[in-house]
């Protein structure tokens, strides 16, 4: 496994990073480690991503339904 170097770009930290991540979960050998678990992992993400984007733009609208 490699691991990011400050001399790195960033899209190459965050490429290595994802793939130290999916290493865990397809790599691993426990109870919270296979593709269902990944998966099961990402649907949560996609959801609390989802909940704040939809905060912040809710926030937005309030902020601006203030301003005008």
């Amino acid at each position: 496994m490699t691991f990011s170097s400050p001399t790195k770009s960033y899209e190459q930290q965050r490429y290595e990073r994802l793939m130290e991540s999916i290493d865990e979960y397809l790599g691993g050998d426990g109870p919270e480690m296979g593709i269902d678990h990944l998966v099961r992992d990402l649907k949560k993400v996609c959801l609390d991503i989802s909940t704040y984007h939809s905060k912040v733009l809710d926030d937005c609208t309030l902020l601006t339904d203030y301003l005008t």
